[in-house]
């Protein structure tokens, strides 16, 4: 959704930078109405503005405007919000114990739980326990889904 409301418009007409701008202005304007709008969105518009502004100053004759016209769109790029770094490595509840952990890192090799059981050292019905607890600590149903959330979580 993000990147169809801050795509490129149309060359349709005489396809300037007025047209551009009104277009963005339109969109953010719909945007704006909408109550579930992402950061991820805004971001998105304003990395389009100052490539907008960086394409212009490359088609400018004039050297000093070119470069303010450069200096605003780093001014934008510097109002881009920033993504809050992962600190919690663990899914919220119960953590995974390291051993599950080794676990759910194999199910991401794609491997028979079997050759899992022998890396290892355990048996096959220890690493079916492990499995059933990466499962329901993670909320998931399924190998697939466990690898994803996993790596969601940075756990992989």
């Amino acid at each position: 959704m993000s990147v169809a409301l801050c795509a490129e418009p149309r060359k349709n007409g005489s396809g300037g930078v007025a047209d551009g701008v009104s277009v963005l202005h339109g969109r953010l304007h719909v945007l704006s109405r909408e109550e579930q709008a992402a950061d991820t969105t805004v971001t998105t518009c304003l990395v389009w503005v100052a490539g907008t502004l960086v394409r212009i100053a490359g088609g400018m004759g004039d050297v000093r405007s070119a470069g303010a016209l450069v200096g605003e769109a780093a001014a934008v790029l510097a109002s881009v919000p920033a993504r809050p770094e992962r600190s919690v490595r663990q899914p919220p509840g119960q953590p995974l114990t390291q051993c599950q952990l080794a676990v759910l890192r194999r199910l991401e090799q794609d491997v028979p739980l079997r050759q899992i059981a022998d890396g290892l050292y355990v048996s096959v019905n220890t690493v079916k326990s492990h499995v059933r607890e990466v499962y329901r600590k993670l909320g998931v149903s399924s190998r697939a889904e466990a690898v994803r959330r996993g790596r969601a979580l940075g756990l992989c």
